[in-house]
């Protein structure tokens, strides 16, 4: 198991590109820049939301609350003699790794230097660790929402693809 918001796994399926396609069409509609979600129209939706291209796709899940590390799931369609293959990439949206990529290098670098301070001058008290605990919180924060989305997702496209 990958402790990274990061999923890479390949689907293989006996159907050919072109009914691959139309089964994600099905289940897809195109992106909204704003979706309201306290009418009970905005409920009648698919379950995804993204484009579909010549041999490859993009996707996201369509949810009602906030949740900033939904996975954007990439699919690669290659054909194959008997049906096609399908890699599926899942990752963070790019803003979101920069913000957390900023938070943890900051709580990260300065948690090891009063760790440090900490280990040489045991006067400084266990408060001096707190940076440490939001590197931890800000970690747990992104990997256990976007593994909890990703399970979600990849349990539907095998579903999805197994005919």
């Amino acid at each position: 198991m990958s402790f990274l918001p990061y999923e890479n796994f390949t689907i293989t399926t006996n159907l050919d590109s072109e009914e691959v396609k139309r089964i994600l069409a099905d289940v897809i509609e195109p992106p909204k820049t704003f979706r309201n979600s306290w009418s009970s129209a905005s409920r009648s939706h698919k379950l995804y939301e993204g484009k579909i291209y010549d041999d490859s796709f993009q996707i996201s899940r369509i949810i009602h609350t906030r949740n900033s590390f939904l996975p954007i799931i990439k699919g690669k369609i290659s054909p194959q003699v008997i049906g096609c293959s399908i890699n599926i990439t899942m990752k963070l949206h790019i803003f979101v790794l920069i913000f957390m990529g900023y938070w943890l290098s900051m709580t990260g670098s300065i948690g090891v230097g009063f760790l440090l301070a900490l280990l040489s001058d045991s006067r400084m008290g266990i408060a001096g660790l707190m940076p440490l605990g939001m590197f931890v919180f800000g970690c747990l924060l992104c990997i256990i929402p976007f593994k909890i989305e990703a399970k979600k997702s990849k349990e539907f496209l095998y579903k999805l693809f197994s005919a």
